[in-house]
């Protein structure tokens, strides 16, 4: 090192002399420190972008799930929506064309008794008359917010009848059990049950569970003449606490 703090540098080439620069450490560490700026301020670019992308991914998945349950809610309360206009209209057209069931011959089964009343009718008559259909009933849902039930599909393929749903517990301080039930609601408005093994629709959760079967259809059931796919979830002790009615996808 020379005098004054400053480095000299010797370059000896064999076709030249001696050459020498004299160059102040102040400037080499300016350049170590600048590289070491440089390297830091590279790492931190990569690590705010990779963060950055992770944030927008999961901001685009949590907007997908969003639109997809407010799609699911919204198919649900038109749904809900035009039973509710069908019941209070009765309407013997309208429901023809929620139950099929509708026959012109005996179109007076939902008439309110108003009509002149006709003379006794033998017993025979009496054998054949339509039976009302408690619409009510059979459509109205029964929900006591303990047990959820989301994603629900099936689906008829080759004479077999495939399910699955989300079952989830409302109330996940405490574990949610108990049984659930399947029933085909045929367009004579006729509940047919469903056989499954035991331990497929008996659960006890805490938080979620996912359910598939595959069953087979009730003997004399014809796939055209299914209404729809009735779930009944009970607890322990045989209390309804879950019952709603969803339609099928038939081929």
């Amino acid at each position: 090192m020379a005098s004054g703090g400053k480095i000299s540098i010797l370059i000896m080439r064999d076709d030249a002399g001696v050459r020498r620069m004299r160059i102040s450490p102040f400037w080499i560490q300016s350049g170590l420190w600048a590289v070491v700026f440089l390297i830091l301020a590279a790492a931190l670019f990569a690590a705010g972008a990779m963060y950055y992308r992770g944030i927008v991914a999961e901001s685009e998945r949590a907007a997908q799930d969003a639109r997809r349950l407010a799609t699911d809610a919204a198919d649900r309360l038109k749904r809900l929506d035009e039973i509710e206009t069908i019941l209070r209209s009765k309407d013997a057209t309208e429901l023809q064309t929620l139950l099929g069931s509708y026959n012109p011959d005996a179109a007076a089964w939902w008439k309110s008794a108003v009509e002149p009343q006709a003379a006794p009718a033998t017993p025979e008559k009496t054998d054949t008359a339509a039976t009302k259909i408690d619409l009510r009933k059979l459509l109205d849902k029964v929900d006591l917010n303990q047990a959820g039930v989301d994603n629900f599909k099936s689906k008829v393929e080759n004479g077999k009848l495939t399910v699955s749903f989300d079952l989830s517990n409302l109330s996940p301080q405490t574990a949610l059990s108990g049984k659930a039930e399947l029933l085909v609601l045929t367009n004579d408005g006729v509940l047919h049950p469903l056989k499954a093994d035991k331990d497929e629709l008996t659960f006890q959760i805490q938080r979620f569970k996912q359910v598939a079967v595959h069953l087979a259809l009730p003997q004399g059931v014809n796939p055209a003449d299914m209404y729809g796919l009735r779930i009944t979830i009970a607890d322990p002790a045989g209390k309804t606490v879950y019952n709603a009615v969803y339609p099928v996808e038939r081929p």
